[in-house]
């Protein structure tokens, strides 16, 4: 009986590790391939090497596979997160119920930007090439700042996920000194 305690705690323990390290690797991969993504996209939209028929094309290539690899990273982090909150205790347990929270907000708001802004906005650079009218410039603009918003909740899901946590052992020895 008592192996078959100590197994379970040790199983529980490897989740629960497990679990923390997948949702700490993908919010930081997340946030370092959304910054990487933003500064190589604007780097080709202000290139003069590329003229806009390129641009759109560039554009309509790589955003989705941008968009897929956030929600991936999302909702792994989510997951791992809520499998994490279900097998640890103590001040770990309350942070990473914060981290969720963070990272369920992320993942919204990416969603938003997705269906509601870049789809239609998608639409008005197709065909490539087209003049950038009004609404183009609106659309952009609400992407862009959705994005600003959806990043920095990833990154404080991320800070909050990967800071150091107080356990018992540090603490008797932060007292003792």
């Amino acid at each position: 009986m008592l192996i078959k305690q100590e197994r379970d705690r040790m199983i529980r323990h490897w989740i629960a590790a497990f679990s923390v390290i997948t949702t700490r690797f993908c919010l930081t991969a997340w946030v370092g391939g959304a910054a990487l993504f933003v500064i190589t996209s604007v780097a080709e939209q202000t290139s003069p090497e590329f003229d806009s028929v390129i641009r759109d094309q560039l554009a309509t290539i790589r955003f989705p596979l941008y968009y897929l690899f956030g929600a991936v990273m999302l909702t792994t982090a989510m997951a791992g997160g809520l499998v994490a909150i279900g097998t640890t205790a103590g001040s770990l347990k309350r942070r990473l119920r914060f981290v969720v929270l963070f990272t369920l907000l992320s993942a919204l708001c990416a969603m938003a930007d997705y269906f509601w802004i870049y789809r239609p906005l998608q639409t008005l650079i197709v065909p490539p090439g087209q003049t950038r009218t009004q609404q183009f410039i609106t659309l952009h603009t609400r992407s862009r700042h959705a994005n600003e918003v959806h990043i920095t909740l990833a990154l404080i899901a991320a800070i909050l996920a990967n800071a150091p946590v107080k356990t018992k052992t540090t603490e008797r020895a932060s007292v003792q000194q």
